[in-house]
């Protein structure tokens, strides 16, 4: 679980009464997520979510806040921030930066063919929304990687097998990377966690912190990755195929992209091996997780087994 921050029952009466939402009764840790600190916050008036964004700085915030709101002029389905009693601000700074969201109801689902088709048609969707300015490109990927290689110049983790290898496959993998094609709004980080389900049906997806301007076949590896699998890290052959075919009936991919989606899922498994890597092994060290960047790696591995299975049974539309 990502919790970073806490806060005492002052700080917390201090940070409520800047919202309309009554007097606070209970704060309650919510597990999962791997960079904000996450609480469900029971009031007077109801059940909250209230976050606290350990790792973005004001103009992230303001960034994300604004593609928010662009997405709610669109009617994507996801959960919006409730403003300050002011009702000026969605971010209240006094204890690190907080928002505060609805509790809505609903579960993270397992990985099924029926939860996959309604997660390509809803990321369909959000790429054809068109992007706002200033959006930032893709946080875990290329323009993280090259700064990180030579941070680690020097110490112990230069030398170290993942480091060596992710240079290694990175290098080989760029000019695919930087080939011209479509690109447009993107999540960024659309693993099932960040997904919300009533039952069998589809009620939003979350958390559009990594949101960004890139090359859209990143975001349709990342879910490849992040919601085909089971648990133990198997692949669900049947919803990646669900996926594919939901996806590609609303926004049919281009030839092109068809044959770059092996390197962009690959791509996709390296950008959360990274940032794992680096995030659990030298910025906070967590000996639980230090590891944790292998899950991506046998994801990876096993798509790379099963893709002609996959791709079999696709309704291409070209």
């Amino acid at each position: 679980m990502a919790r970073y921050t806490t806060l005492s029952p002052i700080e917390l009466d201090r940070i409520v009464s800047q919202y309309p939402i009554g007097t606070a009764l209970k704060l309650e840790e919510i597990p999962g997520g791997f960079g904000n600190s996450n609480f469900k916050l029971t009031t007077t008036e109801g059940e909250f979510l209230l976050k606290i964004c350990d790792e973005k700085d004001s103009i992230e915030l303001n960034m994300q806040i604004a593609l928010l709101q662009h997405l709610h002029q669109h009617a994507y389905p996801t959960v919006y921030p409730i403003p300050t009693k002011d009702e000026k601000r969605l971010t209240h700074e006094s204890f690190g930066s907080v928002m505060l969201y609805p509790f809505l109801r609903g579960k993270q689902p397992q990985s099924s063919p029926n939860a996959l088709s309604q997660l390509g048609e809803a990321l369909a969707k959000l790429h054809c929304i068109p992007p706002i300015a200033g959006l930032p490109c893709f946080a875990m990927g290329i323009s993280q990687m090259i700064p990180f290689f030579e941070e680690v110049q020097g110490t112990q983790f230069a030398t170290h097998p993942f480091v060596e290898s992710l240079k290694s496959q990175l290098e080989s993998m760029e000019p695919q990377l930087k080939a011209p094609l479509p690109m447009g709004l993107l999540h960024g980080d659309l693993f099932l966690d960040n997904t919300l389900f009533d039952d069998d049906q589809m009620v939003a997806i979350l958390d559009f912190e990594e949101g960004c301007y890139d090359t859209l076949l990143i975001d349709v590896g990342m879910t490849l990755i992040g919601c085909c699998y089971t648990p133990q890290h198997q692949l669900n052959i049947e919803a990646a195929q669900r996926f594919l075919d939901a996806y590609n009936a609303s926004r049919p991919l281009t030839e092109s992209e068809w044959q770059s989606l092996d390197c962009f899922v690959h791509y996709a498994a390296l950008s959360i091996a990274f940032w794992r890597f680096r995030q659990f092994n030298i910025r906070r060290p967590d000996a639980h997780r230090a590891n944790t960047y292998q899950e991506m790696i046998t994801r990876s591995t096993q798509f790379k087994r099963h893709k002609p299975d996959i791709y079999g049974k696709i309704k291409i539309c070209l």
